[in-house]
């Protein structure tokens, strides 16, 4: 299972960088997040992405990794969560000063509890979000994102970590 999941992100990665795309079109981003998850409390993070343009500029293939602080389970327990997310990004105005766009992927947590045997899995989300450019090469941007995500917790039951994430970061376009 691992070995291929870790096929499949990097597999993902090369298509993020052999995808065709015209000059000044590759976004390179880091932001800070914050997850209010279900059975686990929320936790402020931060995270990099990569996205490309797909056939055309409204259009953006997106992959980004998360990395929260532990989160508190009951009983003292503490999850450590890492999302890796790949989907497509739908701008409505891609070359306007301010652009409203649409985000849904897919997602694999990786997990793993001190105390719980957690396993990691497939999830997804749905969100939306605005850039704002100042500059020509700089955007700044905000978001809101819902997670569909459960963890199989063995004996101890699943984990519903369901729930909106808020992601707010700056764009490097190249």
């Amino acid at each position: 299972m691992k070995k291929t999941t870790i096929r499949l992100l990097l597999g993902a990665g090369w298509v993020l960088l052999l995808a065709g795309s015209p000059a000044k079109a590759i976004d390179l981003y880091g932001f800070g997040s914050y997850w209010d998850k279900g059975d686990a409390e929320g936790q402020w993070g931060y995270g990099l992405g990569l996205s490309v343009p797909l056939f055309t500029d409204h259009v953006r293939l997106d992959g980004r990794v998360y990395f929260y602080d532990d989160s508190t389970l009951s009983g003292n327990d503490e999850l450590t969560l890492i999302p890796f997310d790949l989907g497509v990004q739908v701008h409505l105005l891609p070359d306007a000063t301010f652009n409203p766009y649409a985000l849904a992927g897919v997602s694999y947590v990786y997990a793993d509890a001190d105390r719980r045997d957690v396993d990691s899995s497939l999830g997804g989300y749905l969100g939306g979000g605005l850039e704002w450019s100042p500059l020509t090469m700089i955007k700044l941007y905000g978001e809101l994102v819902y997670r569909f995500q459960e963890l199989d917790g063995g004996r101890a039951g699943d984990l519903d970590l369901d729930g909106f994430s808020g992601n707010a970061g700056v764009k490097l376009t190249f």
